[in-house]
C-alpha cells in the first residue's frame, strides 16, 4: 500500500471511532434522560395518588361534619315542633269555641281566595 492511501485508511478509521463514540455518548444520555422521565413520571404518579386520598379524606370529613349537624338540626327542630305541637294542643283544650271560630273564619278566608 502507498503512504496515502495508507494515511487515508487511518484517518478513516480514526473518524468512524470517534463517530461511534459520539454515538454511544448520545446513546447514554438519551437513556439517562429516559431514566429522568421515568423518576419524574413516577414522582407525579405518587403526588397524584396523595392529592387524591387528600382530597377523598376532606370529603369524608366534610361529609361527616355535614351529617353531624344536619342531624342536629333536624332534633332541634323536631324538638320545636313537638313543643309548638304541645302548646297548640293545651290553647285548644282551654279555648275550643275560640278555636272552632277561628278555623272556621280560616276556611271561609281560604274559600273566598280560592274561588277567584
Amino acid at each position: 500500500m502507498s503512504a496515502a492511501s495508507e494515511k487515508t485508511t487511518t484517518g478513516a478509521k480514526t473518524r468512524n471511532s470517534t463517530s461511534r463514540s459520539k454515538n454511544d455518548d448520545l446513546a447514554a444520555e438519551i437513556e439517562a434522560l429516559r431514566a429522568d422521565v421515568g423518576a419524574v413520571t413516577e414522582r407525579l404518579s405518587k403526588i397524584a395518588t396523595v392529592g387524591a386520598k387528600t382530597a377523598r379524606s376532606h370529603r369524608d370529613d366534610a361529609a361527616l361534619t355535614v351529617r353531624e349537624k344536619s342531624d342536629a338540626l333536624i332534633d332541634d327542630l323536631t324538638t320545636q315542633l313537638e313543643d309548638i305541637e304541645r302548646r297548640a294542643g293545651k290553647a285548644v283544650r282551654r279555648n275550643p269555641l275560640q278555636t272552632l271560630a277561628l278555623a272556621a273564619g280560616a276556611g271561609f278566608m281560604a274559600a273566598i281566595l280560592l274561588r277567584r
